[in-house]
């Protein structure tokens, strides 16, 4: 028998519809999967209506992805109805089952890896994801292997991928073929038509001016049901737009705000007009005279904790010790609960705190961009090093990740050490069995601090240091030595997890055991004689993402970390305001006051205990005393709840002064950046040579 393509057509056509459905409904029960796991049943509940329109929308951002993997397969199987002999059919099998198992492939993993990141940062792929890759990827995959069952999962995921594989050959099948298909039909070309019309319209979403896009999903104030419509192939489109825009390219922040005069820009974040025609000695600042200082100067001991949140730490109890001995602390000295972390990830917000600048959206981290050759006069050590201190940068992992060694060596630290320095330098490290020394992130914390108290002790200099810690990371492990403290897990808590029991358990272990050892290293610097000679402060490099049925009303909760300073009794000021408002670049000017006499700094944020603050974050969420600018809204303060926020329907001229100062903030960071690359070009030609 002569057989031809067209005795093939409709049967594949209407496989390849059938297919389509299929995976529409896959993806809609994986979505209503992700509505009753991250979600919670009693909003669900009470919102059904919204819930039912959320759903709806899912679909047709569903469809999306959808439209533009059966598209090209769609028009080939068309177009080859009218190419003659039979050599065509093999082609156009292998075309289509490769178009759409690929196709179809790529959609499952990216919901894969879309769940995934939902259920640590409670966001759908945003640039942070990016991470993965320019992180330390096998210290990743390793903590991923502790923690889950990966061979299981990636033996069911491969078999699922064979069974796609197998079922997509199968309808495209060259034994069943249609006896009667031997003559045109004009069936075709109204099938032809209507997919050429159909598709394009599920691939915009509809056939308006504008296509339908991510802000459509903004269908309420309630936050889960705004993300429950989205999904990862969008997301991640999304994402990479953002990086490609800002990560590439030379964009102006001030002009993206709207300024053509970086005056204007400075008057809206200082208040006043700058004393200056130069923008550089416009942004400096000096602290006061102060001889004790002088005479006596402290060290400063500046320490960045990994995943060290507010919202879990406020849930300390008896019960549930996840502050260990770092709570009797935060009930003297200097504590900030109105904080924000620069940025939602390790490395954009350590060198956000080691530069003392907001973060601009959507940019490249400086230590991975073109400015990672560029010496900074705004870099937080600098003052201390003008004032004959020796600088430390302290990391517990390897100083080659992400390229932080070499970034802070162009910013002149006078010493760095990572984890492979200090076990050269404390050789009785060798003795401890490898498990209870680190993991693949570094060493754990309590060696860490023992390294810098053993520096403080003999130092016959002033010293500084910088510190990023790593236990408080996945896979969560601490020595077996370590004795743990009560940790109940209430119905309460367990009730708002996105991860199991077990999971959690071993993450609030982490927590409690960064906190406890940095109790115990404050403890012991206020029992020797280390009390009247050093400064501790502390924050988070993010906060700790496990916690669902946290909305938009309570965003500032999902962002906040803590800012902890203690100092010796003799630098405890008279008078500070622990509500005030602040961020990562607040930090250094905070601490130069309180420590530094007649130090000039570069001043691009606020001394918290002596000037009111304003906390950012790169999600693009600003707070202050009088609300927030967040989701394109002004947000209000709830008067009777704890950092709750409430929709404000009208504009209001305090909250719109809040919004213009961060984005001026965000603008002039901007300038600055490019101003000290255009002046220090000559020394960071050398640097490359």
């Amino acid at each position: 028998m002569n057989i031809s393509y067209k005795q093939y057509y409709w049967r594949w056509i209407k496989n390849q519809f059938f297919l389509f459905c299929a995976m529409l409904a896959l993806m809609t029960i994986a979505r209503l999967a992700f509505s009753f796991y991250f979600g919670e049943w009693v909003e669900l509940k009470t919102y059904f209506s919204l819930f039912r329109s959320a759903l709806f929308l899912g679909m047709r951002f569903d469809l999306m992805p959808l439209a533009y993997v059966n598209f090209l397969p769609f028009i080939i199987l068309n177009l080859a109805y009218f190419i003659p002999g039979k050599t065509i059919i093999k082609v156009v099998r292998v075309s289509v089952i490769s178009l759409l198992f690929f196709g179809y492939l790529a959609i499952v993993w990216i919901y894969i890896f879309d769940y995934a990141f939902y259920s640590y940062f409670q966001e759908h792929l945003n640039i942070l994801f990016f991470g993965f890759f320019e992180d330390d990827t096998l210290a990743l995959l390793t903590s991923v292997w502790k923690n889950y069952n990966l061979p299981l999962w990636l033996s069911a995921l491969l078999a699922g991928q064979y069974g796609l594989y197998r079922f997509i050959k199968l309808l495209f099948s060259p034994f069943e073929f249609d006896l009667k298909a031997k003559t045109f039909s004009w069936k075709m070309p109204i099938i032809f038509i209507v997919g050429l019309v159909c598709l394009p319209f599920f691939g915009r979403g509809n056939f308006t001016r504008l296509p339908l896009s991510l802000e459509d999903a903004h269908l309420s104030s309630q936050d889960f049901l705004n993300k429950l419509s989205l999904n990862g192939v969008l997301s991640l489109n999304r994402a990479i737009k953002i990086r490609m825009a800002y990560g590439l390219k030379d964009v102006s922040y001030l002009r993206k705000f709207g300024y053509d005069c970086w005056k204007s820009a400075f008057h809206h974040v200082f208040g006043k007009p700058p004393g200056s025609d130069d923008f550089l000695r416009s942004i400096r600042a000096k602290t006061a005279k102060n001889e004790e200082l002088k005479q006596d100067p402290p060290h400063v001991v500046l320490v960045v904790m990994e995943s060290f949140g507010t919202y879990w730490n406020s849930k300390h109890s008896s019960k549930f010790n996840i502050l260990g001995s770092l709570k009797d602390h935060f009930n003297t000295g200097i504590l900030f609960n109105n904080f924000l972390s620069a940025e939602n990830g390790t490395i954009g917000s350590i060198v956000s705190v080691a530069t003392s600048q907001v973060i601009r959206p959507g940019s490249r981290f400086l230590s991975e961009s073109d400015f990672m050759k560029t010496p900074l006069d705004i870099s937080g050590h600098l003052p201390y090093k003008n004032a004959g201190y020796e600088t430390h940068f302290v990391y517990g992992g390897k100083l080659g990740w992400r390229d932080l060694g070499k970034y802070l060596t162009t910013q002149k630290y006078d010493y760095l050490w990572g984890a492979d320095e200090i076990k050269e330098n404390m050789p009785e490290l060798n003795h401890i069995d490898s498990k209870d020394l680190g993991n693949e992130w570094g060493v754990f914390d309590e060696y860490l601090y023992t390294f810098i108290e053993e520096q403080l002790r003999t130092a016959t200099k002033p010293q500084f240091f910088l510190v990023l810690t790593t236990s408080n990371h996945p896979p969560f492990d601490h020595p077996s030595s370590y004795n743990s403290l009560p940790l109940e897990i209430s119905s309460e808590i367990q009730e708002n997890l996105t991860v199991d029991n077990e999971i959690a358990h071993k993450r609030f272990m982490g927590l409690q055991y960064a906190n406890q050892k940095m109790g115990e290293f404050l403890t012991r610097i206020k029992s020797t004689a280390l009390t009247d000679k050093v400064v501790l402060a502390l924050t988070g490099d993010h906060s700790y993402w496990i916690a669902k049925g946290v909305g938009l009303d309570e965003e500032f909760k999902r962002y906040a970390v803590p800012f902890y300073i203690s100092p010796p009794t003799r630098l405890i000021p008279k008078n500070f305001n622990p509500h005030n408002f602040g961020s990562h670049e607040d930090i250094f000017p905070t601490l130069y006051h309180l420590t530094l006499s007649e130090a000039e700094y570069v001043k691009l944020g606020d001394d918290l205990i002596n000037e009111e603050g304003m906390a950012m974050n790169s999600s693009g969420l600003f707070a202050n005393k009088d609300g927030a600018y967040h989701h394109n809204s002004f947000w209000r303060w709830e008067v009777d709840k704890t950092l709750a926020l409430r929709e404000e329907k009208t504009e209001n001229p305090k909250l719109k002064e809040l919004k213009l100062k961060a984005e001026s903030l965000i603008g002039l960071t901007d300038l600055y950046l490019k101003e000290e690359k255009k002046r220090k070009r000559p020394d960071a030609k050398n640097d490359q040579q």
